[in-house]
């Protein structure tokens, strides 16, 4: 549902916005996900978390790192949350809303 622009004869441009918050939010939510999966696995593959797990290599850098790519995770779903309770549910104020939550993305810990 994103925004369409509609480009008029005499040179206007209308923007028509047919995002929702909670649509934004959930898509938001599975893009922050997908983002933090790969990150995790670019630093620590399967086999190397597996192998971590088994006492074969060093646990302590594994688990680090995927620790502090959860808490990043944790911490900007918390932001997608508080953004969208922000949300006064008002149809004037839900693109402004939207906007806000598009914001908030995914940066390498």
């Amino acid at each position: 549902m994103p925004k369409t622009y509609l480009h008029h004869p005499d040179g206007t441009v209308t923007v028509e916005d047919t995002r929702t918050p909670p649509t934004v939010y959930i898509e938001q939510l599975d893009r922050l996900r997908a983002a933090c999966t790969a990150s995790i696995l670019a630093v620590a593959p399967e086999h190397t978390q597996r192998n971590a797990a088994l006492g074969i290599v060093p646990a302590g850098p594994v688990v680090a790192d995927i620790a502090s790519r959860r808490d990043e995770y944790h911490q900007l779903a918390a932001s997608l949350l508080a953004a969208l309770n922000g949300w006064d549910g008002q149809q004037a104020t839900a693109a402004a809303c939207c906007d806000v939550l598009e914001g908030i993305q995914w940066v390498e810990p």
